[in-house]
């Protein structure tokens, strides 16, 4: 069985199939690198889906068939979320 990977982020990049795991952090980092997040939060988001990251959501997606967490764009006044969601279907 081959496990496809469904990935987005909600008002920011459209759903998206890769064929595994590891061709969906660096896409879903691409997007998200370049926005005005706060530091903190931006390196919590670099750890589960940058560059070198990923073991953890990968450690989820292999307990369950999704993994969720919310990106916070702009300040600590005037913000967005954008809900990213990981989710593996077997096919």
């Amino acid at each position: 069985m081959t496990t496809v990977v469904r990935a987005e982020i909600t008002g920011v990049m459209l759903a998206a199939l890769f064929p595994g795991l590891d061709h969906a952090p660096p896409v879903l980092w691409e997007h998200v690198r370049r926005l005005p997040v706060r530091e903190a939060h931006r390196d919590f988001i670099r750890i589960c889906i940058g560059p070198g990251g990923g073991e953890g959501v990968a450690g989820c997606l292999a307990r369950g068939d999704s993994w969720n967490t919310t990106l916070h764009v702009g300040g600590m006044t005037d913000w967005t979320a954008h809900p990213i969601t990981i989710t593996t279907h077997g096919s």
